[in-house]
C-alpha cells in the first residue's frame, strides 16, 4: 500500500510567555526532567542517581544520603512586577563528584536535594553602606545550586600576640574575625570537577568561584575533556571564538553574575571581548603593595578593614592594627592531626590590596571594583547594568575573590520566600510536572520504519499508541520507560510507512516513578 500522509499529533499547552527580562529568562531549565547523578569514588565511576553505595567512605556524623532520585536544575519559576521566585532542588544535571581530601582519600560529605524557594527582586539599588555577605547562600546559580562567599568562615584566632603571634584558625565566633580565611585557598582541593563541593550535615552543593561544569553547559568559552577511566570532565578556557560570558547566576541583591569575558571597554558593546581583570592582588611587595612575607601581617588593606569593621580614622591604605588584631606569618607553622599547616600569603582574604586603594583608574589597570562587578553594557543589558563576573587569571586559573567581593554592591532583599503572591505569573513549571511533546517523526523510505520521538522525564512511564483514524489506538508499547539522562525518548515502529496510508501516534505518562520531591 502506497504511503500517502504520514500524520503527528502534536498536543501543547499555551504557557505564559515571560517578560523580556534576564532574571526571568536566564534559568536554565532544559535539563529539569532528568536526575541529579554522582560519581562517587576512584572505585566507583558509574553516576549514581542515589548515593552513597553500601561500603562508601561517609563521614557525615548524621549519615546523610540521598535515598531517592531527585530531578535537577530549575524546577519553576514564577515572577510579579517586583519579584522572581525560583524553585530548585539545588543539584546541578551535571555529573557531580567525585570529592577528595588533601590526601586523596574521600571528601565524606554528600550533596543532598534542597527544597528552595527564593526570592531575589526584579529592581535592584546601589546600596549607599555596603554590606558584608552572611554566612551561607548569598546568592543562586542559573541552575539553581547555591552561591556562597568566597570565605569558608574560619578566621585566625590568636593565643599570644606578643613576642610572636601564635593561635590556629578557628569557625565561626571561635575564630577573631580579623583575618578571615579565602576558601580556594584550603578547600579548593575537596571541589569536584564542577568546582562545587557541599558543608558538613545539611549537603548543600554550592559554588565559592566559577562554575566551570555550568559554564560548559552554557557554553561560555569552555571546553571539557573527558577521561573514560574517571568518567569524568576537566574543564578548561576556550578562546578560539571568544564571545560575551553569558549570566551564570544571580546575586541576592538582585544583579546578575557573568563568565569572565565581557567588553573590553564597559559601555560599548562594539569595542571587542576581553577577560575581565580582578582589581585585587596579592601583597608581597607588587603594584604599590607591602610585602607581608617580610612585614608580618601588622596592617590590614584599606578595603578589607572596611569590610571587617577595622577602625581606619584617617582613611589610610594599609591601616596599622593594634598587636591583638595581628596575624600569623607567612611562614608560621602548627601541626595537627591532619599534618603540618602553613599559614602561607594568599591564606587570609586581607592577603589581598585592591589596586582601586593604591592609586590606580578601573577600566585601565584592571576591570572590577572591589566588589567584583562593574556598571556596563552586555548583551541580556544593552542599556547597561550593574553586573558581577566571576575572576580568572590570564592561565584560566580562579582569581581572587573569585565571583563576589566580600559586600554586595546593592542591597540584599533576597533570600528563602515562606509564600509565592497570587497574583505571581508562572513562566515555568518543569522537572515531574514537565509537559511532554511530540518530536518529528523520523522515516526510513527503504524499511518504512518510523521513529517516535517525544520529550520525556526521567522516571516516567509512557504508553505508546497508533491509529490510522484518530479513533481507533492501537498500544505499540505499553510501558517504555523514560530515556535515562537524558529528556527524549524513541521507539520504532517498523513497517508503519509500508502497511499504512496514514498514521498517527501518541504518547502518555502513565506513571512517575517514586522521587525525592
Amino acid at each position: 500500500m502506497k504511503f500517502k500522509k504520514l500524520l503527528l499529533i502534536l498536543l501543547l499547552a499555551c504557557p505564559l510567555v515571560a517578560e523580556a527580562n534576564p532574571i526571568i529568562t536566564s534559568w536554565y531549565t532544559k535539563q529539569s526532567g532528568v536526575y541529579a547523578r554522582v560519581i562517587q569514588s576512584s572505585a566507583i565511576t558509574t553516576p549514581k542517581t542515589t548515593w552513597p553505595d553500601a561500603g562508601v567512605t561517609n563521614n557525615n556524623t548524621g549519615g546523610a544520603a540521598q535515598t531517592l532520585p531527585v530531578y535537577a536544575d530549575v524546577q519553576r519559576i514564577r515572577y510579579t512586577t517586583t519579584d522572581v521566585y525560583i524553585n530548585a532542588n539545588g543539584l546541578a544535571s551535571y555529573t557531580m563528584g567525585p570529592w577528595f581530601t588533601n590526601s586523596g582519600g574521600l571528601f565524606g560529605f554528600w550533596p543532598l536535594s534542597r527544597d528552595y524557594q527564593v526570592r531575589i527582586t526584579r529592581t535592584p539599588a546601589p546600596a549607599a553602606t555596603k554590606t558584608r555577605h552572611p554566612g551561607g547562600m548569598i546568592g543562586m546559580m542559573v541552575n539553581g545550586v547555591a552561591i556562597y562567599d568566597l570565605g569558608d568562615a574560619f578566621s585566625f584566632h590568636q593565643t599570644a600576640n606578643s613576642p610572636s603571634v601564635t593561635g590556629t584558625d578557628g569557625m565561626g565566633a571561635t575564630g577573631d574575625g580579623w583575618w578571615s580565611r579565602d576558601a580556594l585557598a584550603v578547600e579548593v582541593v575537596t571541589f569536584d570537577p564542577g568546582f562545587a563541593h557541599q558543608p558538613g550535615n545539611n549537603g548543600q552543593y554550592h559554588f565559592h568561584a566559577e562554575p566551570k561544569a555550568l559554564r560548559y553547559q552554557l557554553g561560555d568559552n569552555m571546553k571539557a575533556t573527558y577521561n573514560a577511566s574517571t568518567n569524568t570532565n576537566t574543564y578548561t578556557e576556550d578562546i578560539t571564538n571568544l564571545h560575551h560570558s553569558p549570566i551564570l547566576g544571580w546575586a541576592y541583591d538582585g544583579y546578575p553574575i557573568y563568565g569572565p569575558y565581557g567588553y573590553t571597554t564597559a559601555m560599548n558593546a562594539a569595542s571587542g571581548i576581553s577577560r575581565m581583570r580582578t582589581g585585587f592582588v596579592l601583597r608581597n611587595g607588587q603594584n604599590g603593595t607591602q610585602d607581608l612575607r617580610s612585614t608580618g601581617r601588622v596592617t590590614m588593606a584599606k578595603w578589607a578593614a572596611a569590610t571587617f569593621g577595622i577602625s581606619n580614622p584617617t582613611n589610610v591604605n594599609p591601616v596599622v592594627l593594634p598587636a591583638t588584631q595581628y596575624g600569623p606569618t607567612t611562614t608560621y607553622q602548627t601541626t595537627g592531626p591532619g599534618g603540618t599547616t602553613t599559614y602561607s600569603l594568599g591564606r587570609y582574604c586581607g592577603d589581598y590590596d585592591f589596586l582601586g586603594d593604591l592609586g590606580q583608574t578601573q577600566g585601565v589597570g584592571f576591570d572590577l571594583d572591589q566588589y567584583n562587578g562593574r556598571t556596563c553594557v552586555t548583551p541580556d543589558f544593552p542599556l547597561g547594568t550593574y553586573a558581577y563576573f566571576v575572576s580568572i587569571d590570564a592561565s584560566g586559573n580562579t582569581a581572587f575573590p573569585h565571583m563576589l567581593g566580600k559586600q554586595y554592591y546593592g542591597t540584599p532583599n533576597a533570600g528563602n520566600a515562606t509564600t509565592i503572591p497570587t497574583n505571581a505569573i508562572e513562566t515555568f513549571n518543569g522537572g515531574p510536572n514537565t509537559q511532554e511533546t511530540m518530536l518529528p517523526l523520523v522515516t526510513n523510505p527503504t524499511t518504512g520504519n518510523v521513529a517516535i520521538t517525544w520529550s520525556s522525564v526521567e522516571g516516567g512511564t509512557y504508553k505508546v499508541e497508533a491509529s490510522n483514524n484518530l479513533q481507533n489506538w492501537t498500544t505499540l508499547n505499553a510501558s517504555v520507560q523514560g530515556a535515562a539522562n537524558t529528556t527524549q525518548t524513541s521507539i520504532t515502529e517498523n513497517g508503519a510507512t509500508i502497511a499504512n496510508p496514514k498514521r498517527f501516534y501518541r504518547a502518555t505518562r502513565t506513571a512517575t516513578a517514586t522521587y525525592d520531591p
